[in-house]
């Protein structure tokens, strides 16, 4: 498939935020946009003694924007001056600064894997006590990775919820065989697409990827990706993605 021409359609799999680059991306090209999230989340609780003992901990960890949003919703900032935030990626630790709350380490790289790699070049002491706040579906990298390095404790801040229904604009575009471009951001996304519209697929149907996770989980199933970002992040899709736009588009 050839994922660039007048016709083509671009599907958005993944919760569109206000900020979202690649939605305003494609908007300021003028491209058809349909916003069809196969995955949303939802905020988990954190009970009383999941809270004393982030009080008690020294650093606390995040790993994605909606981490450190869905914490602030159950914190006052005042209440953790004290802390150091470490966070994977610059985006995450620009909503800590919205709150007034600045993160003392802003991983250089793009994964949990990146981030214990860094850690462990810098001697801690084993009895400080460190907290991460994930998602329910984050593997267990970091503490694979720091729970000989400090006193570690991981507690889910957010869950993942699956669509269960079609979008009616996508599924009449999938039946009318339009030019298709589907962008995945995570393999839950590609999976939810197929999962709901898979027995609609065409030839003209294309898939965008943003990084080797989720190109191995097209790949089960047969789909090869027409575009994967060089660098996993939403700019490096986005950057690969108006790298390839047809000349008519520039």
């Amino acid at each position: 498939m050839d994922p660039y021409s007048r016709e083509t359609a671009v599907i958005l799999t993944h919760p569109i935020g206000e900020d979202d680059l690649l939605y305003n991306g494609l908007l300021g090209e003028g491209i058809d946009v349909i916003r069809d999230p196969m995955i949303n989340t939802e905020q988990i609780e954190l009970c009383k003694d999941e809270l004393n003992v982030i009080f008690q901990s020294r650093r606390i960890i995040f790993t994605s924007k909606r981490g450190v949003e869905y914490f602030l919703n159950q914190v006052k900032p005042a209440d953790i001056l004290d802390k150091n935030f470490i966070c994977i990626g610059k985006k995450t630790a620009q909503i800590l600064e919205k709150s007034g709350l600045k993160a003392w380490w802003v991983s250089n790289g793009r994964t949990a894997s990146d981030l214990v790699e860094e850690l462990r070049e810098v001697h801690f002491s084993k009895n400080e006590k460190w907290v991460s706040l994930l998602g329910e579906l984050a593997e267990n990298t970091l503490e694979d990775g720091l729970q000989d390095l400090c006193d570690y404790k991981r507690y889910n801040i957010y869950r993942t919820t699956n669509a269960d229904s079609r979008n009616e604009k996508t599924e009449a575009l999938l039946k009318a065989k339009r030019p298709m471009l589907v962008v995945c951001t995570s393999p839950s996304c590609f999976d939810g697409f197929m999962d709901i519209y898979g027995d609609l697929i065409h030839d003209e149907v294309g898939f965008a990827s943003i990084g080797p996770t989720t190109t191995k989980s097209m790949k089960k199933r047969d789909v090869n990706p027409v575009v994967i970002a060089r660098l996993s992040t939403y700019e490096g899709l986005w950057q690969e993605m108006k790298l390839q736009l047809k000349p008519d588009y520039q």
